[in-house]
């Protein structure tokens, strides 16, 4: 089964939030290659989205969430939060890895 792949706005936000980050303290060109790698990666949870793991937080949402890991390099520092409803996977966030822990009332699904 092959699933669609929804980025809420605050994910949308979230990307290019973490971008400029990159373009203000990397620079621009790595800024790119994030924000570039970080759309590829989110759209192969179009075949699979269940084989990536609970969210630590998942048992305090009303719904499943769970976590892919996405950026640059072996280690990528930031974690794609989403959920699956039907055929569409809907990613709710993406935040660094180092933030703090998400709370219920932080996420909705549009």
């Amino acid at each position: 089964m092959s699933f669609r792949v929804r980025l809420s706005p605050r994910a949308q936000e979230d990307i290019e939030r973490n971008a400029r980050w990159w373009a203000d303290n990397h620079s621009v060109e790595q800024a790119i290659r994030w924000f570039n790698a970080v759309h590829k990666q989110l759209g192969t949870l179009r075949t699979f989205p269940e084989s990536h793991g609970l969210s630590l937080e998942n048992g305090e949402f009303p719904y499943e969430i769970r976590d892919k890991l996405v950026g640059l390099g072996s280690r990528p520092g930031y974690r794609a939060v989403f959920t699956i409803m039907d055929d569409t996977v809907h990613v709710l966030t993406v935040r660094s890895s180092s933030e703090d822990r998400l709370r219920a009332d932080e996420l909705t699904i549009e």
